[in-house]
């Protein structure tokens, strides 16, 4: 076999590396017989918008992989604050079990700092590869069905984001995670999704699915920011990374009379448990 070249990614290979994606994601679900990733729009549009974006803010910490010349995987982390976080690794399937997810691993742990995480897959060799190097095992739970909309409790003192809600974001996650959300407040505002806000207290970044990503300084705020999230879902939720120190959100997430399921791990190196606190699975 050729060996992988390990490069900078660099903007023109943001588009072909969508594909090269769509094909990594279809083949996991394949192997975990979960339903097939298709390359519409949405996910060619959602994945540009993810690979650039972090090519563009962390240019250092974003590689790819070429084996005889074509795009086989990427890697792709960032750095805020002091606290490092792997947004991607993929390896197109046709070179699988070849070292070319090891050497992406290994080009991206370059920029890794004394607080580094990733939010693994359910993939056994992903798994392995991060406890070989040297990150702790989390397990979590994922929350699924159709919430139970009159269990939930009505909730009041939250709004939609404004302007000036940029610091809330950014003071919540440094006391949560260590580090603030910096340009991923314009990730999502340039993309028009929806940010709800409890004022100097936290916020939920929502999906059609339920929430993107949650923080907040208490957990009777977090519960809140939960159920609105759920009770404004319009059909089928899912609540991911529901570990040990989210006992509010799986609480939460009974009252709905949603099933929890085991699900893939938290994997950290340094980095200390985030409560309470539904990662973003892009960034951290």
């Amino acid at each position: 076999m050729t060996e992988p070249q390990i490069r900078p990614l660099q903007p023109e290979d943001v588009a072909p590396l969508v594909e090269v994606q769509q094909k990594a994601f279809a083949d996991l679900a394949r192997r975990l017989s979960e339903p097939a990733y298709e390359l519409t729009d949405e996910f060619r549009e959602r994945g540009q918008a993810r690979i650039g974006h972090l090519q563009r803010t962390d240019p250092d910490s974003a590689w790819v992989a070429e084996v005889d010349g074509a795009l086989a995987g990427a890697s792709l982390a960032l750095v805020r604050e002091g606290m490092w976080f792997l947004s991607l690794l993929f390896v197109h399937p046709d070179h699988m079990a070849k070292g070319v997810g090891r050497a992406l691993l290994d080009a991206a742990l370059t920029t890794a700092t004394d607080r580094s995480w990733i939010m693994s897959t359910e993939d056994p060799a992903a798994v392995r590869r991060y406890r070989r190097a040297g990150f702790a095992l989390h397990p979590t739970y994922t929350a699924k069905g159709t919430a139970h909309r009159p269990a939930l409790p009505a909730v009041r003192g939250l709004r939609e984001f404004e302007p000036d809600d940029r610091e809330t974001l950014d003071q919540v996650l440094r006391k949560v995670r260590g580090a603030a959300m910096g340009p991923e407040v314009d990730y999502w505002q340039d993309r028009g999704v929806r940010i709800v806000v409890s004022p100097g207290k936290g916020f939920s970044v929502l999906r059609p699915q339920g929430t993107a990503w949650l923080a907040a300084t208490d957990e009777e705020t977090a519960r809140d920011l939960l159920v609105t999230t759920l009770a404004e879902a319009p059909g089928e939720v899912e609540v991911d990374w529901l570990g040990a120190d989210q006992q509010w959100a799986i609480d939460v997430c009974l009252d709905a009379r949603l099933t929890l399921t085991s699900a893939a791990s938290l994997c950290l190196r340094g980095q200390p448990a985030m409560s309470p606190y539904l990662p973003c699975g892009a960034f951290g």
